[in-house]
């Protein structure tokens, strides 16, 4: 499977993250959460689109329901929703994509479609690699609904500010996701980077 995206996660990056499966569906049920609620930001920008916001009425819905699973699935391990914390690849995102921003929705548009890219390559790697069988099973079963949603926001993207110009911009930002990405730290988180990350055998139980 292919990824619209410009740096590769690699593969051991699931073998060092699924070492805290509480920690990462925690992680994983917010990101569902903020994704609800970005496209809820989307529908007060353009409440006039009624395409654009029955799709996005769709989707939010939809990553709600996907908060739900992950909630059960954490609960049912033992683990708790807590506090929501700072995200901060898509924090890192905004702020930094802010620097040659021309309009504020069709960037927010561009970044939802690269954190589905991201979520959904990292969705497959643990799909395809987790060790861990209910994580295998639970991450395939998001693996279509995610990549509907990364082909939605760029679709938007194009439909209401052109195709050359919504693919500059997706250019210029993929490249510059994939320069934050390759610069995190690693944590327990769908996003996190590679920075810093424990050699492998360190710190298994």
């Amino acid at each position: 499977m292919g990824f619209p995206l410009d740096h590769q996660t690699p593969e051991a990056w699931v073998a060092l993250v699924e070492r805290e499966p509480e920690r990462l569906l925690e992680d994983h049920a917010h990101c569902e959460l903020k994704a609800a609620s970005s496209a809820h930001a989307l529908i007060a920008k353009n409440p006039e689109r009624t395409e654009l916001v029955r799709d996005l009425a769709n989707i939010a819905i939809e990553e709600l329901e996907h908060f739900k699973v992950v909630v059960t699935e954490l609960e049912a391990r033992g683990g708790s929703l807590g506090e929501q914390t700072e995200n901060l690849y898509a924090a890192t995102l905004h702020r930094r994509s802010a620097e040659s921003r021309e309009s504020l929705v069709l960037d927010r548009l561009v970044i939802a479609h690269l954190i589905e890219a991201r979520s959904l390559e990292r969705f497959h790697l643990l799909a395809e690699h987790s060790a861990d069988d209910r994580l295998r099973e639970l991450f395939a079963e998001l693996l279509p609904s995610e990549a509907a949603h990364q082909g939605f926001y760029a679709k938007a993207a194009r439909s209401l500010f052109g195709r050359t110009r919504a693919d500059a911009r997706i250019a210029c930002l993929r490249q510059l996701e994939g320069e934050i990405v390759a610069a995190l730290p690693f944590s327990y988180t769908v996003h996190s980077g590679m920075v810093g990350a424990p050699e492998r055998g360190q710190g298994e139980r």
